[in-house]
C-alpha cells in the first residue's frame, strides 16, 4: 500500500471517530454523572418540609411559660371560689333549708358578714367550719358534718342560687348586718349582750351592741 493509500485510509478513520466524541461532552439525564448529581440532592437536608430547624422562636417559649403560670393561677383561684360557694351553701341548706327565699339570703348574708368581720375567719369555709371543743358556730357542722344535701331538691337548688349571688354582691343583706341568729322557739344567754336588728321566718337575727372590731 502506497503512501496516499495509507493518509485516505487515517482520514476517514479519524472523521468517523469525531461525533462520538461530541456526543459525551453533555452528559445525558441518564448518564452515570447525571445520577450522582441527583442523589446529592436528595441527600441534603429538605428545608421544604420543616427539616432544617426544629427548635420554636424564643418568644414562643416565654408565652408558653406565661400562659402555664395564668392558667395554673386560674385553676387554683377558681378551686378556691368553688370551695367557698360550696361552703355557703351548705351552710344556707343546713341552717335554713326549711325557710323561704329571703330566710336564706339572711342566713347568707350573717355568713359573709362574718367574713368581713375581725372577730371571725376571713374565710366562707373558715367561718361555717368554726368550732372549739365544745361547740360549733353553725350547730349542724358539729351534728351532721358528713350530711350531703339532695341534689335534686329545691332547698339545694335555692342554697346554690343564693350562694352564688351572694359572693358576687347580688344580695342586699335583710339582717342590717347581723352576726348572730338563732331558732325563735329557743332564748340564748348571749341574745341578753347583742342587739336585735330583725327577724326573718323563723330566726332572730343580732349583731353586737357595740360595733364589732
Amino acid at each position: 500500500m502506497n503512501l496516499d493509500a495509507r493518509t485516505l485510509i487515517l482520514t476517514a478513520s479519524l472523521m468517523a471517530s469525531a461525533p462520538m466524541n461530541l456526543v459525551s461532552a453533555h452528559p445525558t439525564p441518564d448518564s452515570p454523572t447525571s445520577v450522582v448529581q441527583d442523589e446529592d440532592l436528595d441527600n441534603g437536608p429538605n428545608l421544604a418540609k420543616g427539616e432544617g430547624d426544629s427548635q420554636p422562636p424564643k418568644n414562643n417559649r416565654v408565652e408558653t411559660k406565661k400562659q402555664r403560670a395564668l392558667k395554673t393561677k386560674t385553676t387554683k383561684g377558681s378551686k378556691t371560689q368553688d370551695a367557698e360557694l360550696h361552703c355557703l351553701a351548705l351552710n344556707i341548706y343546713h341552717e335554713a333549708g326549711a325557710e323561704s327565699y329571703l330566710g336564706k339570703q339572711a342566713v347568707a348574708a350573717v355568713t359573709l358578714n362574718r367574713v368581713k368581720s375581725n372577730a371571725f375567719p376571713t374565710s366562707v369555709c373558715g367561718v361555717v367550719k368554726q368550732r372549739n371543743k365544745k361547740s360549733c358556730q353553725f350547730s349542724w357542722v358539729c351534728q351532721r358534718p358528713h350530711a350531703q344535701p339532695e341534689k335534686d331538691s329545691d332547698a339545694w337548688e335555692d342554697a346554690l342560687e343564693i350562694a352564688h349571688k351572694t359572693l358576687k354582691g347580688q344580695h342586699q343583706d335583710p339582717t342590717r348586718g347581723a352576726l348572730y341568729f338563732h331558732a325563735t322557739h329557743v332564748k340564748p344567754d348571749w341574745s341578753r349582750v347583742h342587739k336585735k336588728t330583725t327577724r326573718i321566718g323563723g330566726h332572730i337575727f343580732y349583731k353586737p351592741a357595740k360595733k364589732a372590731a
